[in-house]
């Protein structure tokens, strides 16, 4: 098929905008009810001195990492477009595996500890249905 025969992509961007939004408005979201429930939000890496983790940490920290798997995403999307959707989720389900190990070696609370679990499950769970999308020819 040629470039003239290629079907035309409904974009993504848009989608895929409103879930790194709403995944680090959750992430936020998280860190400040788990502070109003009286867990203490603060987590330190072996050695450092301890943070607070809260709205602008949780939000920052998802912006970041889900910018980062768009990036992948789009990369994939140009290079490889049929297997774009398995390389994603392949590579998304490492990191989000990964992702889960530093909540176990920080230094914080038992109440931080599940609550930073549970940032990253919700993360996750907004962020990688919506970017594992296949892109769709547009409707006319």
């Amino acid at each position: 098929m040629s470039k003239v025969d290629s079907p035309v992509l409904a974009p993504t961007w848009r989608p895929r905008l409103i879930a790194l939004v709403a995944a680090a408005v959750a992430a936020g979201l998280t860190a400040v009810i788990a502070s109003a429930l009286g867990v203490e939000m603060r987590a330190a890496n072996p050695g450092q001195d301890p943070i607070e983790v809260g709205f602008a940490a949780g939000a920052f920290m998802t912006l970041l990492a889900g910018g980062l798997g768009w990036i992948a995403r789009a990369v994939l999307d140009r290079f490889a477009p049929r297997k774009a959707v398995l390389l994603w989720l392949i590579g998304a389900g490492a990191i989000f595996a990964l992702e889960m190990v530093p909540p176990f070696y920080t230094e914080a609370t038992t109440g931080t500890t599940i609550v930073l679990i549970v940032m990253h499950v919700v993360v996750a769970a907004i962020l990688i249905p919506v970017f594992a999308r296949p892109r769709r020819p547009r409707e006319n």
